[in-house]
């Protein structure tokens, strides 16, 4: 049994040195929302709002209830990849993985459910 082990442990932690672990993953919760309002105030608040307020263009939806309409992880491999997402005339934006990451952090930090129209 102490044979197996020793051989096993070292194949584990060779397994594991290959895994990356993003840096945002590694930072406090609250330092990956600021981060993510840092980008949303960057790219997103200028046609969707910023926290609780409402989109500045009627046909986009605001940020808060953005993930009403999108799944959060398809979302996040959009903006990864640099895929066009959302109403027809919306920027593409390329965000990186740790730009992804901490945008839908932020994002799911303010969601609310959509209100019913009336």
């Amino acid at each position: 049994m102490r044979r197996f082990v020793f051989l096993i442990v070292p194949l584990v932690l060779a397994g594991c040195e290959g895994m990356e672990v993003r840096e945002s993953q590694k930072a406090p919760l609250s330092q990956q929302i600021s981060e993510g309002r840092g980008v949303a105030s960057a790219v997103c608040a200028n046609c969707h709002g910023l926290d609780q307020q409402d989109a500045l263009r009627a046909d986009t939806p605001a940020l808060r209830y953005v993930l009403n309409n999108y799944d959060a992880d398809t979302l996040h491999e959009n903006f990864e990849e640099g895929l066009k997402v959302g109403h027809p005339d919306m920027p593409q934006f390329h965000f990186g993985p740790l730009g992804a990451d901490v945008l839908l952090t932020y994002l799911k930090s303010i969601q609310e459910p959509q209100p019913a129209e009336g």
